[in-house]
C-alpha cells in the first residue's frame, strides 16, 4: 500500500513577496505568473528524455505555465572531470583529517600525507602546506611551546605530590619592566633514582649535554650511573639556557644537595665526561676530591683534529687508552712519541685520567668512553624537538618504564647471583684461563705463565699483574687459573656490585604514576615565560655537527690500506711504488712468463735448455 501524504502545493510554502513566485527564463523575469505544482504518477517511467520533455510539456499548457528547455551539448561536458584542485582547503581541515596518522608518526614525510590526501580525499594540495600541517598537529599533540614553559612550576609540584621524596626545582629571573618571570633553569630527580644509586650503583657518574632543537634554545643536562648489570641508570636531568661554566656549577651544585638530602656527605665521586667547558671547575668546586675521567673517544677526536692520525696512530693509542698496567701503557706511549713527539705533549696536558691503569680499584669500572651517557642521549633525541614538558614527561615515562621492569626482576633474584653480564664476563674469561699455567709461591700468592710472560697474583688483596682483575672488579683468566686450581668458587672473588644483593638495593623503590596536565589541580604558583633566547629562522637543526675529521654517517670510515706495499691512504690500483705490479710492460711480461699451463693443469716449459727434456709436472 502506499504511503498516505497530503499533496502540498507551491503557494503553500510561498507568502507571495518572493522573487521565486515568478518565472524566469535565462536570468530574468519571463512573465509575472505564480508557480503550480507538477504531479506526476508515481509508476510512470521515464526511459527516452524526449518522451519525458513532450509529457511535461503538455503538462505546463494545460495548467497555463510557460516552459523553455535548451538543448545542451553532450560533447561540451564529456571532458569535464572531477575538480581536484581545492581552494578551499584549509589547514585546519587538513589536520582535523590527517591528525591520526601524524600522531602515529611524528616523522611522516610530507610527500607521504600529500599522497594520502589525494589517494583518500580525491584532492591535490600544494607540497609546502603541509609543512604547516605538521607544525599545526604536533601543537596539538604535544601543546604549545610557550604554555609549556608556563606550567613547569605547577608540573614541579605534581612531581612532588605524587612522588614525595623526589627532588625537583624550576629557576626562574625578572628583568626590569618585565611583569612576568623568565625559564631560568630547571633539575629534576626522583627517590627511586638517587636512592638506588647510593645503594646499588657503583661510584662514578657520567654527564653530557645536548641541544635542544625546539623553537626556544636549551641544553639537557643529564647525570647517569651504571648499575651491576652494566645498564644505564638514569640519577638526574635538567634544561639550563646556555651551555656555560655558571650553568655546569647550577647542575652540580643541585647535584650535591640532592645527596645531602639524603644523607651523602661524600665529595670523592669519578665523573666522567668530554672536555667540555666549565665542567672541569664546576665538578671540583662542588666536589672538592672528586676523579676526574676524559672520554678516550673525545680525545682521540681532538688528537685528528691536531693533525695525528692514521692507521699506526689509532692502533698505538687505543692500545695506551686500554692499557690495564702501566708497562703496556709506557711501551704505547714510546711508540706514540717516535711517530710525533708533539703527539706526546699533547696527551701529557690532559690532565683528567683516559688510560684504564690510571682508574681507582674501588670504582670497580674500567669505562673510559661514555657510550652510555651517548646512548641516553640518542634516546632523548626524537623528543628535544618537542615542548619542555613534553620532553620531560618522556623521559619520565622511559625512567619509569625501565625502572619498573628491573623493579620486578630484582625481586626474584638471590642476594649471592650474579647478574647476566657478569655472568657472561665471567664464561669469556673462563675460557681464556685454560691454557694459563700456575706455580704457587705460598702465602696465596702464585704466579700464572701466559705464553713468554708471567703475572704474579694475590688471591688475599685480590690483585694480578695484568691490572684487569683490581680495575674491573672481577677476577682476569689469570686470576680465575689460580682460583680453579684450589678448588674455590670464583663468585666469592667478584665485587658485590655484581652480585643481587646490590642489584635489589638499585631497584628497591619504583616511581610512582602521575596524571595529566587536564587534572591538575588549581595553583597560585607565578606563570613563567620562555627564555629570551628563541631558535633562529629556517628549519633547526636536528643531526649532530660532525667534525671536520670526525666519520660521517653511511660513509665508509676505515682507512684504506694497500696490500701490496702494506702502506696507507692508496689501494693496490693506485700503488704507485712498483711492488707486485700485475700490470707489467709487453716486453717484460713475454719474459716473465716463460711457461703456460695447459687446459688440463699440466705445466710446460716453452724453451727447454739443451741437453735437458722437459718435464711435466
Amino acid at each position: 500500500m502506499g504511503d498516505d501524504i497530503h499533496d502540498m502545493s507551491f503557494e503553500d510554502c510561498l507568502d507571495g513577496s518572493s522573487k521565486r513566485d515568478k518565472n524566469y527564463k535565462n536570468g530574468k523575469v519571463y512573465v509575472e505568473q505564480p508557480y503550480g505544482s507538477i504531479k506526476l504518477e508515481p509508476w510512470l517511467i521515464f526511459t527516452d528524455r524526449e518522451a519525458f520533455l513532450d509529457v511535461l510539456r503538455d503538462y505546463c499548457i494545460q495548467e497555463g505555465f510557460g516552459l523553455s528547455v535548451e538543448k545542451a551539448d553532450s560533447r561540451r561536458y564529456t571532458a569535464c572531470g572531477r575538480l581536484e584542485v581545492n581552494p578551499i582547503v584549509t589547514t585546519k581541515w587538513l589536520v582535523g583529517k590527517l591528525l591520526p596518522e601524524i600522531e602515529a608518526n611524528l616523522d611522516i614525510l610530507v610527500l607521504t600525507l600529500k599522497k594520502m590526501t589525494q589517494q583518500k580525499y580525491r584532492i591535490q594540495v600544494k607540497t609546502r602546506l603541509f609543512y604547516k600541517v605538521k607544525a599545526l598537529a604536533k601543537e596539538v599533540i604535544n601543546g604549545i611551546f610557550s604554555e609549556s614553559y608556563a606550567l613547569l612550576p605547577r608540573y614541579a609540584e605534581m612531581i612532588k605530590e605524587t612522588n614525595p621524596e623526589c627532588y625537583a626545582l624550576i629557576t626562574w629571573h625578572s628583568d626590569h619592566g618585565d611583569v612576568q618571570p623568565k625559564f631560568k633553569a630547571c633539575f629534576f630527580s626522583f627517590g627511586a633514582q638517587v636512592k638506588g644509586f647510593l645503594k646499588g650503583c657503583r661510584p662514578i657518574i657520567g654527564i653530557d649535554g645536548a641541544h635542544l632543537s625546539g623553537f626556544f634554545k636549551g641544553i639537557l643536562l643529564s647525570a647517569l650511573g651504571i648499575d651491576g648489570n652494566n645498564e644505564i641508570f638514569l640519577l638526574a636531568y635538567g634544561v639550563v639556557d646556555t651551555e656555560s661554566q655558571e650553568s655546569w656549577n647550577y647542575f652540580m651544585r643541585n647535584l650535591r644537595a640532592l645527596f645531602e638530602r639524603e644523607g651523602c656527605s661524600r665529595d670523592d665521586w669519578t665523573f666522567i665526561s668530554d672536555r667540555m667547558r666549565g665542567v672541569d671547575l664546576a665538578v671540583h668546586e662542588n666536589f672538592p676530591r672528586a676523579t676526574r675521567r676524559c672520554c678516550a673517544q673525545h680525545l682521540y677526536m681532538n688528537c685528528k683534529n691536531g693533525g695525528w692520525s692514521g692507521e699506526l696512530f689509532h692502533k698505538l693509542f687505543w692500545i695506551a687508552a686500554n692499557a690495564y698496567n702501566p708497562y703496556v701503557y709506557n711501551k704505547a706511549i714510546e711508540k706514540i712519541t717516535e711517530f710525533d713527539p708533539n703527539a706526546t705533549k699533547y696527551l701529557d696536558t690532559c690532565t683528567e685520567q683516559w688510560s684504564r691503569h690510571q682508574f681507582d680499584p674501588l670504582v670497580c669500572c674500567d669505562h673510559n668512553t661514555t657510550n652510555y651517557v651517548e646512548s641516553f642521549n640518542a634516546l632523548t633525541k626524537p623528543y628535544r624537538d618537542l615542548p619542555l614538558l613534553s620532553l620531560f614527561e618522556a623521559i619520565r615515562e622511559w625512567a619509569m618504564e625501565r625502572i619498573g621492569v628491573r623493579f620486578d626482576k630484582a625481586a626474584n633474584m638471590e642476594p649471592n647471583h650474579l647478574t647476566d653480564y657478569a655472568k657472561h664476563e665471567m664464561e669469556l674469561r673462563s675460557a681464556e684461563s685454560r691454557f694459563r699455567y700456575s706455580t704457587a709461591c705460598g702465602g696465596g700468592e702464585l704466579e700464572v705463565k701466559d705464553g713468554n710472560v708471567k703475572f704474579p697474583v694475590k688471591l688475599h688483596n685480590r690483585t694480578c699483574g695484568c691490572g684487569v682483575w683490581q680495575v674491573s672488579g672481577m677476577p682476569c683468566k689469570h686470576g680465575l687459573r689460580v682460583i680453579y686450581n684450589q678448588r674455590l668458587d670464583p663468585v666469592d672473588f667478584v665485587s658485590t656490585y655484581f652480585k643481587g644483593a646490590a642489584y635489589k638495593q638499585a631497584y628497591a623503590e619504583h616511581m610512582h604514576p602521575m596524571a595529566d596536565p587536564t587534572q591538575w589541580p588549581g595553583s597560585t604558583l607565578p606563570t613563567i615565560k620562555p627564555p629570551g633566547i628563541k631558535r633562529s629562522a629556517g628549519r633547526p637543526q636536528k643531526k649532530r655537527r660532525r667534525g671536520a675529521m670526525e666519520a660521517r654517517k653511511r660513509k665508509r670510515n676505515t682507512s684504506v690500506k694497500c696490500s701490496k706495499c702494506k702502506e696507507m691512504d692508496h689501494n693496490a690500483r693506485t700503488c704507485k711504488s712498483g711492488a707486485g705490479t700485475s700490470k707489467a710492460p709487453p716486453k717484460q711480461r713475454a719474459a716473465t712468463n716463460k711457461r703456460k699451463t695447459t687446459s688440463d693443469g699440466a705445466s710446460t716449459s716453452k724453451a727447454a735448455p739443451k741437453g735437458k727434456k722437459s718435464k711435466q709436472a
